[in-house]
């Protein structure tokens, strides 16, 4: 099955909820487009919401990873949501838990971006 990410407004943040393998050829590309995308717009506040996100390769993290920093170069950011263990593990193994802020509730990830703080 083929990534699909549906796309949701909350006040200025984004909310991109992922469904599907974020894996080469499958996810990667999906993701990454979606997010130039936002950037194009401006939209530099993001969460990504990986409840549905079935498995995750290299790649898959390689596109978060990129497009983390190019929105954070910009002056956004962008917030995981519901990791399944197996993300989470695969996030572990790549030294990413302590880059990425990970949220269990939308509420947590979407007052986040009004706290001011990162960490």
């Amino acid at each position: 099955m083929p990534m699909t990410i549906t796309e949701r407004r909350v006040g200025d943040v984004t909310i991109l909820d992922m469904k599907g393998r974020l894996v080469l050829d499958e996810g990667d590309a999906t993701l990454r487009a979606r997010l130039n995308g936002l950037i194009d717009q401006s939209r530099l506040k993001a969460v990504i919401n990986m409840q549905d996100v079935t498995y995750m390769d290299s790649c898959g993290v390689g596109a978060l990873v990129e497009k983390y920093v190019s929105i954070r170069r910009q002056g956004g950011d962008v917030k995981l949501l519901h990791l399944t263990p197996r993300s989470q593990h695969v996030l572990e193994i790549a030294g990413l838990l302590n880059v990425f802020e990970a949220y269990t509730t939308e509420a947590a990830a979407l007052a986040s971006f009004g706290s001011g703080q990162h960490g």
